[in-house]
């Protein structure tokens, strides 16, 4: 696996040489930035040009297919008006799950007001209530790999949802899992726990998403 601290330097400076100054922002997003990185994770890096053009992003591939292991570094790519003009209920989770690495983002981004936070912490739960009974109803027919696949993903969205959940309620953000857990109430930290293991049946834990995240939309 690679030491992200050494392999994001390294990216930077790959970039800034196929891009030179179009090149606006750098960073990192994801379980390496989490420290919860494995064998099979991504690399969630983050560039932001002057500009973003479809040769952009093979020029893109071609510079990051050159570091150790950059077949596996992708995310979020935009160009700088896209990003100031993207839904801002989006960008504030997407801002504070962001290592800069390279340049600001803050300049780049839109003013984002607490009605914009509050709606995105509403469309982070929504999305896990939707992802929960899309499970419970297809669940059944999958093979072990998508089983896994799903409790791998349940288990994101849940942790952005609770991120949210815990801002509103605290004014912190939590960097990651470890923090989410020591900010959370005791049935958050349940729930939390419950969709990290791996050993729990998918349908126990589908279930569980979806009771909690539909009382959080019905408090928010």
């Amino acid at each position: 696996m690679i030491d992200i601290t050494d392999w994001m330097p390294a990216a930077v400076r790959t970039l800034d040489d196929a891009f030179g100054v179009r090149l606006r922002f750098v960073g990192l997003q994801g379980s390496y930035r989490r420290g919860e990185a494995t064998e099979a994770s991504d690399i969630d890096i983050c560039v932001i040009l002057d500009r973003l053009e479809p040769e952009d992003l093979t020029t893109l591939r071609a510079a990051l297919d050159t570091l150790p292991e950059g077949t596996k570094a992708a995310g979020f790519v935009c160009g700088a008006a896209e990003l100031r003009a993207w839904p801002k209920f989006e960008l504030f989770a997407f801002a504070q799950d962001m290592d800069a690495w390279h340049g600001e983002l803050a300049p780049l981004l839109p003013e984002i007001t607490n009605a914009d936070i509050r709606l995105g912490c509403r469309a982070a739960l929504a999305a896990l209530y939707h992802e929960s009974a899309q499970t419970l109803l297809l669940a059944p027919a999958w093979p072990e790999a998508a089983v896994r696949d799903a409790m791998h993903s349940l288990s994101k969205a849940c942790l952005r949802a609770l991120q949210g959940r815990i801002f509103l309620r605290t004014g912190a953000f939590p960097r990651d899992r470890a923090e989410a857990l020591r900010r959370a109430r005791p049935e958050e930290t349940d729930l939390l726990r419950a969709a990290n293991d791996t050993r729990r049946p998918l349908a126990d834990i589908a279930a569980a998403c979806l009771r909690w995240s539909a009382a959080g939309l019905a408090e928010l």
